[in-house]
């Protein structure tokens, strides 16, 4: 279980959530921003319609092994930063079901006299590359609660090598831009 923070850059207030293990701090983000459409009322969701998404700064705060750390880690983000809490804020509509979003399977009815309708056969039928799926709650296993971890940290180590290297791109770019500018100079002053 994870403890995560938004923070609006625009009017620095934060937000502190949770999400289950395997889901990343983003892709929650993205659940919220999903349940926007809905209409849900939150000052949460009023506050995400009037800045947009991209005000937010999406961040780990802390990975906890139990419910008991999970509750510590959310108090401490909330003392910490004076922050509000995600917790309880629906991302569906109340009184939808799991039931209610699985895909209906479609019935089609036979008339009197109709052949009946044969399956596609098992040939004809192709298989897409399944992507691992990360345990979601509790996994029972320390190993694959490390996993977890590790795809969540190489998961920041990429993000943190993306920031960096577009960094270095501009550092490399402005040293191009001042060393025109310096030859630029010394021509002016030549002449």
């Amino acid at each position: 279980m994870i403890v995560f923070t938004l923070i609006n850059e625009e009017t620095d207030s934060v937000w502190v959530g949770t999400a289950r293990e395997g889901v990343s701090p983003e892709a929650r983000f993205k659940q919220f921003q999903a349940a926007l459409e809905l209409g849900i009322e939150h000052p949460f969701y009023k506050e995400l319609k009037s800045f947009g998404p991209e005000a937010f700064d999406v961040s780990l705060f802390a990975v906890a092994e139990d419910a008991t750390e999970l509750k510590m880690f959310v108090e401490e983000a909330l003392e910490t930063y004076g922050g509000k809490s995600l917790a309880g804020i629906k991302t569906v509509l109340p009184g939808t079901t799991k039931a209610s979003l699985a895909p209906k399977a479609k019935v089609k009815r036979l008339g009197v006299g109709a052949a009946p309708i044969s399956p596609p056969s098992p040939a004809k039928r192709t298989t897409k590359p399944v992507k691992e799926k990360l345990a979601v709650g509790r996994t029972g296993s320390a190993a694959k609660e490390r996993k977890i971890k590790e795809a969540i940290e190489a998961e920041k180590a990429a993000i943190a090598a993306a920031k960096a290297k577009r960094a270095a791109e501009e550092a490399d770019e402005m040293k191009a831009i001042l060393a025109g500018l310096d030859a630029r100079g010394s021509m002016l002053k030549k002449r």
